[in-house]
Parts: structure tokens; sequence; C-alpha cells
């Protein structure tokens, strides 16, 4: 692990706040700094790169996720108090692409370009709590190396049963299911079919060519996008793998976006 300055708020900023800045956000259970190692390391001396914890995700959590739009507005009012008020790329993983997109939907930051990886973005209604506890469950199983079942495993792009391979180093090792719990029903409670305002930003959006849903989010996504989202399809990959296997492919990305260059 390289080594990285901290700040002691949940908003880790690691680089100069002068430079162009980059903003990553995990996924439900996922730990910001295994997952997003190699990003910083590729990116660190250009950029600085700014990291939220989602609630929960850390050793003896005083609080845990309520909603979307609560956390989002977390990490809005963290960046203010550091006088960040525009930021080049935010990029976001599961949950933290969800996350991503309500920061952009509430204005309070300016966010020039926007990276989705596999958010959810309506609402699973009735079968919320039911699918949340599965899901908690499910993570906990990872770490122990169990797959997931059927048809979630298909569903998330890993019939060929390499889920455990791909997503256990993504997993906070020490993560509680009370986290994971609170943590999955705030993304599949998330909805953007009740958001009224546009986003102007470029969206590129990451779909693994394994995954099923992903693909199935792009025509929600369309409505609330100012401009037609960018598609980045990565061959033979399930959900959050092009992280968890290629992460330089998106430091890659980021690289992109952050020099307007959107041609890869």
């Amino acid at each position: 692990m390289m080594n990285m300055k901290k700040e002691n708020s949940k908003l880790h900023i690691i680089g100069g706040i002068s430079k162009p800045k980059v903003m990553l956000v995990h996924g439900a259970g996922f730990y910001w700094e295994t997952c997003f190692s190699r990003i910083i390391d590729d990116l660190k001396d250009r950029y600085c790169i700014l990291i939220p914890e989602l609630e929960g995700h850390t050793h003896n959590p005083e609080e845990y996720m309520v909603s979307v739009e609560a956390t989002a507005n977390n990490i809005a009012k963290e960046l203010l108090k550091k006088d960040i008020h525009a930021i080049d790329v935010v990029y976001g993983v599961s949950l933290g692409a969800s996350v991503a997109v309500e920061i952009t939907i509430n204005c309070r930051i300016n966010i020039g370009n926007l990276i989705l990886d596999g958010g959810q973005y309506e609402s699973m209604g009735e079968m919320t709590e039911q699918y949340s506890n599965f899901m908690a469950d499910a993570f906990l199983k990872l770490l122990e190396g169990e797959n997931l079942a059927s048809p979630v495993k298909e569903n998330m792009g890993y019939s060929s049963g390499n889920d455990v391979e791909v997503l256990q180093p993504l997993i906070y090792k020490q993560i509680t299911r009370k986290a994971l719990l609170q943590a999955f029903l705030a993304a599949y409670s998330y909805d953007l079919k009740s958001k009224q305002i546009k986003i102007d930003s470029h969206v590129a959006v990451i779909i693994g060519g394994n995954e099923a849903y992903a693909a199935q989010c792009m025509p929600l996504l369309e409505e609330i996008c100012l401009l037609s989202p960018k598609i980045f399809e990565y061959p033979n990959r399930g959900h959050a793998e092009v992280l968890s296997k290629d992460p330089e492919k998106i430091a890659e990305l980021i690289l992109c976006f952050s020099k307007k260059d959107m041609k890869l």
C-alpha cells in the first residue's frame, strides 16, 4: 500500500488541495483503501484525490447509512467545509454510483464529469427489505469464500462462479451485518424517477459485458442527463469486476475525462 496522508474526518484527501480534483466513491460493503489503491497510485501525482467513507464502513462505526440522499448531503457538507466547491471527475461504483448521481443532482458541488459503474437507480419497492437482508448475508458469506446464490450471481455477471475471487478483495473485512443491511436498504430504496433536476455534467457509464442489470438502467439515466451518456462496455466482466481486476482502465478513463477528451 502506498503512503497516503489521510484526514481524520470521513473525507480522505490525498494530494495537494490546489490540484485538479477527482473523487472516488466506494460501494456497499466495500472498503475505500483496498478498492482504490491502484487508482490512487496512478493519479496521486496529478490530482487531489477525495475519498469519502460511506457511513458504517469503518472500524467501530458510530453511524450507519439512512438513505442515498442523506449520505450525499453529508459528503457535500464535508466538501464545503474544506472549501471545495467543484470537482473535475467523480467516479462511483455500485452504491457509490448512486451517491455520486445524488451529489450531482443536489447542485451544492459543481461536478464536471461523472463516471458511473453499476449503480442502483430504481427502488425495489416492497422487495427492498427482503432483498437487502439477503444481500447483507450474501456479502458476509462472500468474505468466508461462499459463492452468491442464483439468480443473483447470474444477474451480477458471475455465472462462471468467479464472484468470490472478484468481490471478496473489495469488501471491508470488518464490515458488520448492520452496516451492510443499512447500506443495501439505502441502495434499493433510491429512485431516480422521483427526481426533477437534470444533470448537465458529462456522464460515462461503465458496463460489465456479463451484467444483466446495468444495461437496463440506461433509459432511466438518459432521462435525467442533458448530454447523452457515453457507454464503456467491458466484455466478460461482471459487477465491479473492472474495478477489481482492471483498475488501471478506470484511471485511464478518469484521465481522459479530466482532459475533456472522450476518445479512448
